[in-house]
């Protein structure tokens, strides 16, 4: 018999065999918590899977998850920004600016770039999803490995960040916070290898991770990981200052020039972000604060920065696998002293990302104006987990070895808190997803190729509800665009091959479980005329002390005391000079300015002559006037015909409960 050839490193075994041996014999050196981990990196990424199709099938409540869904389709579709077609505001995506005929998003393409690339492979984001949900797991054990230099506790890390509800449904849902704390540990992971092997290539990797953490969230950023960049540096002084600088900035080279190079395509700046590009008072520090320029302004201080950092952390102390018993834990293992100089530098930049948050006014507007942190956590803190699962898993497997009895006790009393807080978040969510899907069906059982006209406000799309969105392409069989005066009869007129609706959803829809959630469907036809009647009638809640209808048109505020005790009812009539109300008596004010306060879906160009009717009423349990419901009227003068509107012609359909809007238009 022949003997075998031997390759040129003088193994007997066929070279196709040699894959499997290397695969083998690497599967063997895997310790038992480096298999644990393997099964929690698969089961976090089998998680997100089914979370994101049974309980996020229309996107969560936080609408930027559309922004960001929208942005990958954008680069998987090979362009920088979405088209904006004309009129563009009529089809702004959520705190989009328009600039040079496209939608500038609010944030920059990195996370969208991942899921982007999901969808090039996929043709779905779930596998984007279940990627960052297992690199979560793998990546908190291997900096937990750095950090703590035991494997044990950084496999109990691992699963301690697996299991935190804040983990869990965040890691079905396309934002930014779970792929920038995955970024953060590959930092860390990257820094103190390279710095512990004195090889390039893993601090190559950590300026990598660093630059594209700074693109998405620098300010973040820049607490998180500012005092273990501090730490780094000092150990360099030790002789390897320059060569430590060195590899970590050939990693930031790539994504440093990308994002410069994106702030000047967005902005014209490179060094200027799109975050405030739409609103530039949507910025950190005190004073008054909005989202976006129609946002009435929110004042903003000490105190609320105060307030919203404390429920954040109330909310961490729950949404963390049990961050309370987690933040004893920590407390134990600083004191006991059992903690490397890296892992005191992380928890630093912890608290310092915490301090930091009280001067931003985002956390407020989550925590107190939105409240959205009760449903999908607390999660401008999600990098809080990071020193706390380091450090409570120090805590509590000394704890285990000392005590096993109260190791296990406070193990199980984790995972009770975590399970009660997920059942919780669970419900809630799917809650929320139900009215999606009412409203959804709603829409797609009307037949042929629909328009609909959404009725809401802010004036974007993709808010208050991620249903109400379009394709970049814009091509589906349901059309969305906002109601905007008289740009609607642009918008009817582009697309005469679509039967037109009117999509009226009341004020505060979708943002709480307590919020209203009715939403009413109706066709809408154009009448012209020399001057056309306008049917109005509106319902007040029951017990109302008071009530009052303003008519706002051409610059003009007329306001009108109602019975609150009786149907509401009157008749608008829209000539090209004037429009007369009749059927509720006179006005009892009129004034050039509108009220304040009215939310209002724009500010109406200067020679539209659409009309605003707004509702208010005074409840009879106390407090001051309240507002009820708005409804914008698009009216456009035809020079010599007369005048035309855009009008509701029948209800088609209704859906959700609690509160409905309270204004209803109809033209016989």
């Amino acid at each position: 018999m022949p003997e075998p050839v031997l390759d040129r490193l003088g193994d007997p075994r066929p070279s196709w065999r040699r894959p499997l041996v290397v695969l083998r014999s690497r599967l063997a050196a895997v310790s038992r918590p480096g298999w644990t981990v393997a099964a929690a990196a698969v089961l976090s990424a089998l998680a997100a899977v089914l979370i994101n199709h049974y309980l996020f099938p229309y996107l969560s409540i936080n609408n930027d998850e559309a922004l960001y869904r929208l942005q990958a389709q954008t680069l998987a579709g090979g362009h920088l920004f979405p088209s904006a077609s004309t009129p563009a505001q009529s089809y702004a995506p959520w705190l989009a600016a328009v600039v040079d005929g496209h939608y500038v998003l609010k944030y920059t393409p990195v996370v969208a770039g991942l899921f982007a690339l999901s969808l090039v492979l996929t043709g779905g984001t779930v596998a984007g999803l279940a990627i960052v949900a297992a690199a979560a797991v793998v990546a908190t054990y291997h900096a937990g490995i750095e950090l703590l230099g035991d494997r044990r506790a950084a496999a109990v890390a691992a699963w301690l960040l697996a299991l935190s509800p804040l983990v869990i449904l965040h890691s079905a849902m396309m934002l930014s916070y779970l792929p920038v704390l995955v970024l953060y540990e590959c930092v860390l992971v990257g820094l103190l290898r390279g710095l512990r092997t004195g090889r390039g290539a893993p601090l190559v990797a950590a300026g990598l991770a660093l630059g594209l953490a700074m693109a998405v969230r620098p300010y973040d950023t820049a607490l998180v990981l500012g005092p273990l960049a501090v730490w780094a540096v000092h150990q360099g002084a030790r002789g390897q200052w320059w060569w430590l600088l060195r590899w970590v900035g050939v990693g930031l080279i790539v994504p440093v020039a990308a994002l410069l190079s994106y702030n000047a395509a967005a902005t014209g700046s490179p060094f200027t972000l799109p975050f405030a590009l739409l609103e530039p008072d949507d910025k950190l520090g005190f004073g008054d604060r909005r989202l976006f320029p129609t946002d009435p302004a929110h004042r903003f201080g000490p105190v609320e920065g105060l307030v919203s950092i404390g429920d954040h952390l109330w909310f961490l102390g729950i949404w963390a696998c049990g961050g309370v018993f987690l933040a004893a834990l920590s407390v134990a293992a600083v004191v006991r002293r059992r903690l490397s100089g890296p892992a005191l530098a992380v928890g630093v930049g912890a608290v310092l990302l915490i301090l930091g948050y009280i001067v931003f006014w985002g956390a407020w507007n989550a925590a107190e104006l939105w409240g959205g942190i009760r449903y999908v956590g607390p999660f401008y803190l999600m990098p809080v987990l990071i020193p706390l699962v380091f450090f409570g898993a120090r805590g509590l497997v000394d704890l285990a070895v000392a005590r096993p009895w109260a190791g296990g006790l406070t193990a199980a009393a984790c995972l009770g808190l975590s399970t009660v807080v997920l059942v919780f978040a669970v419900g809630a969510n799917v809650s929320f997803t139900r009215r999606d899907r009412n409203l959804t069906n709603m829409i797609t059982a009307q037949p042929g190729r629909v328009l609909v006209i959404v009725s809401a406000d802010p004036a974007f799309l993709m808010h208050p509800t991620s249903v109400v969105a379009n394709s970049p392409a814009m091509d589906g069989r349901v059309l969305y665009a906002v109601s905007r005066g008289r740009a609607d009869f642009t918008v009817l007129a582009d697309h005469p091959d679509r039967s037109p609706y009117l999509l009226r959803l009341p004020d505060g829809y979708n943002r709480t479980l307590e919020s209203p959630s009715a939403a009413r469907l109706e066709r809408l036809r154009v009448v012209d005329g020399l001057s056309i009647g306008v049917d109005v009638r509106a319902s007040v809640p029951a017990g109302a002390r008071a009530a009052r209808l303003e008519v706002i048109s051409d610059g003009r505020r007329a306001s009108y005391s109602l019975d609150p005790a009786g149907p509401v009812t009157a008749t608008l009539t829209i000539s090209p000079d004037r429009v007369d109300v009749a059927g509720i008596g006179s006005a009892s004010t009129i004034s050039a300015v509108p009220a304040a306060g009215v939310p209002t879906a724009g500010v109406l160009a200067k020679m539209d002559h659409s009309v605003i009717l707004a509702l208010f009423y005074t409840p009879a349990s106390g407090g001051g006037e309240r507002f009820l419901d708005r409804q914008d009227l698009p009216v456009r003068v035809d020079a010599g015909t007369g005048v035309s509107v855009v009008a509701p012609d029948g209800q088609v359909g209704a859906v959700g409960s609690g509160l409905a809007p309270a204004i209803r238009l109809s033209v016989g």
